[in-house]
């Protein structure tokens, strides 16, 4: 399994983890609720989504002929979704404070966030897209 297929594998164990957690703190102490949406998207967004990722980055080039795909581009992708997740945690837990309201920093913080993950995604959807047209074969 190439590295980056690995490192989103990793990512998304770890938020499995801190996800569940997460959701044991709710459920012992309810006023920890407010903090649902962190736990959302650790689970969603940081779980499942990057399990996604690093399984499809491992399958689909494989299934159409590719032995590998751009490394830097995958990298890229791991960073941006990792750093735009974190982002988007930080805002929630700072805004927090704000009686449900999301401040301006804490809202600012889950804006560039929003745009890294985006960001990731995009980079995600050119990397398969390309990787859907079977490779070309040479004749033995």
């Amino acid at each position: 399994m190439d590295v980056y297929a690995r490192n989103f594998i990793r990512v998304s164990l770890i938020c499995l983890v801190l996800g569940l957690v997460m959701g044991l703190g709710m459920v012992m102490h309810p006023a920890m609720i407010a903090y649902r949406p962190v736990h959302v998207h650790l689970l969603l967004l940081g779980f499942m989504t990057n399990m996604v990722f690093g399984v499809g980055y491992h399958i689909i080039p494989r299934f159409q002929g590719y032995a590998v795909i751009p490394r830097g581009a995958a990298t890229l992708h791991l960073y941006l979704s990792t750093v735009g997740l974190v982002l988007m945690i930080a805002g929630w837990l700072l805004g927090h404070g704000t009686g449900g309201r999301i401040s301006a920093p804490p809202g600012f913080l889950l804006f560039l966030g929003s745009l890294a993950v985006m960001a990731g995604v995009g980079v995600f959807l050119v990397i398969i897209w390309r990787r859907l047209v079977p490779a070309q074969r040479k004749a033995v």
